[in-house]
């Protein structure tokens, strides 16, 4: 984070702006939140150039170890996400379309193998048509009712 901020004082600047709950102001680059918590930036803001950290060891990019929408899973963490699911009891599915075939093959595998399956999610999702249990609710909703009642227990329909 701190090496994000140094090399981009005028991001870290209109982050600040944002926090602080003045988007109109000039620092904002014309950011507007969206409900769903995106940011849309304004073309000029990306004008001003965007500077990535590099490792200090091997000058590679610096990123979180998680995989972004269009990145490849590791292939030793997918085969071992599929016997997982595979292996499951129990398939939940929060806050997604499924439009990724990575994650829709493993609700479809666990479903397959006979695993009890579930989705919240607002709107459709691929694998609607195939998962007995759908909640078209918001997660952040749904969870704290589930967990004020103990239990992840659905009954059986």
């Amino acid at each position: 984070q701190d090496q994000l901020k140094a090399l981009n004082p005028k991001w870290a600047e209109a982050i600040e702006s944002i926090d602080h709950g003045d988007p109109g102001s000039e620092k904002s680059f014309g950011m507007k939140q969206r409900p769903d918590g995106d940011i849309e930036i304004d073309e000029k803001f990306w004008e001003e150039g965007f500077h990535i950290p590099v490792c200090e060891k091997c000058q590679g990019v610096l990123k979180p170890d998680v995989i972004f929408f269009g990145d490849n899973i590791p292939k030793e963490r997918a085969t071992q996400a599929m016997e997982v699911a595979k292996q499951s009891d129990a398939f939940l599915v929060l806050g997604s379309s499924l439009m990724t075939m990575s994650a829709f093959r493993l609700v479809r595998a666990a479903n397959e193998a006979g695993a009890m399956t579930a989705i919240v999610n607002i709107g459709e999702t691929r694998a609607d048509d195939f998962v007995p249990l759908k909640i078209n609710a918001r997660v952040g909703e749904i969870l704290p009712r589930v967990l004020d009642a103990g239990s992840l227990g659905v009954p059986a329909l």
